[in-house]
């Protein structure tokens, strides 16, 4: 039976994810299909570029993903209660970001979005479908895919489903668990042999990392921040830990040294990071898990606790 997802996303506390959303029919999100031998590369920038655009108005902030050929892959934290303290203004401002309004050339019209600012604030029922929206992680996921799915069908001449309708989110505990999560998630590409390195990687959060660095160095040292931001720093949570010492620990998951040789706080690492393969529900220490699952009234089974 299906798990509603109000029980997977908890609706009152703010969280860490994991998301993962696949494609159906075989379909081929990015990169060369085998199949058929046409390469869709650039589907890659149409999915980050939606990414950017809808990780600043929902109340989210994406920490790692990573595109592959026929899934991706987010680790976002969630806030639910960070929209009911929004503005009125802000909740439009962010509205016009997620769904800009444009003249039929493209275009922005301001003479038209003053209108329509005047008669929003005016409009409580719109305004409160605005707010509930924006901080909706089910929406968030929606309409992040659904116009990658319109224009990967326009691209392959045929319509229904690109996406399967349900998203996978696991509940993410604990730091270690975040951590182990990210590493997972941006790691994903040289699992797949799509790279051999971390710089030789194109479709991950930590190819902006990287890249973040050739102009500013001194982000080695300074703690782990979103890549993308819709809860610009009012809610969001730290992650604590420098980038130089996360370059480390996803050298040790990608590059691991003879088991013989691993000190037992790397044996633990790996453990964890390897835990994010099994799709449960929730990742964390057994006395949260259990406090999690309890809450939930669910039935304690076996699980990986990073």
């Amino acid at each position: 039976m299906t798990t509603p997802r109000c029980q997977l996303v908890d609706n009152t506390t703010p969280l860490f994810y994991h998301l993962v959303s696949r494609c159906v029919r075989q379909s081929w999100l990015c990169g060369r299909d085998r199949l058929t031998r046409r390469n869709y590369s650039h589907r890659r920038h149409w999915l980050i570029n939606r990414l950017q655009q809808l990780g600043n108005a929902f109340a989210v902030d994406v920490h790692a993903y990573a595109i592959m050929s026929n899934h991706f892959h987010l680790v976002v934290y969630y806030d639910p209660t960070a929209a009911a303290h929004w503005s009125d203004a802000e909740v439009i401002d962010r509205w016009l970001i997620a769904c800009p309004v444009k003249t039929p050339n493209g275009e922005a019209d301001p003479v038209s979005l003053a209108g329509l600012r005047r008669a929003w604030l005016a409009d409580p029922a719109r305004l409160a479908h605005m707010r509930a929206h924006l901080g909706s992680l089910s929406a968030f996921m929606k309409q992040l895919k659904q116009p990658i799915a319109r224009r990967a069908n326009q691209e392959e001449g045929c319509t229904g489903h690109f996406f399967e309708q349900r998203f996978y989110s696991g509940a993410l505990l604990s730091e270690a668990a975040v951590l182990a999560a990210m590493a997972y998630v941006d790691l994903n590409p040289i699992r797949a042999r799509l790279a051999k390195s971390l710089r030789q990687i194109r479709q991950a959060s930590i190819t902006e990392r990287l890249a973040a660095l050739e102009n500013s160095p001194e982000r080695l040292q300074a703690l782990l921040e979103p890549v993308i931001s819709g809860l610009r720093s009012t809610s969001s949570q730290p992650i604590r830990i420098s980038l130089a010492d996360y370059l480390v620990r996803l050298d040790q998951v990608a590059f691991p040294p003879p088991r013989s040789d691993l000190p037992d706080a790397t044996r633990r690492w790996l453990q964890q990071v390897a835990t994010l393969k099994h799709r449960q529900r929730v990742f964390g220490s057994a006395a949260l898990i259990q406090q999690w699952v309890q809450h939930r009234g669910w039935q304690m089974r076996e699980l990986a606790m990073p």
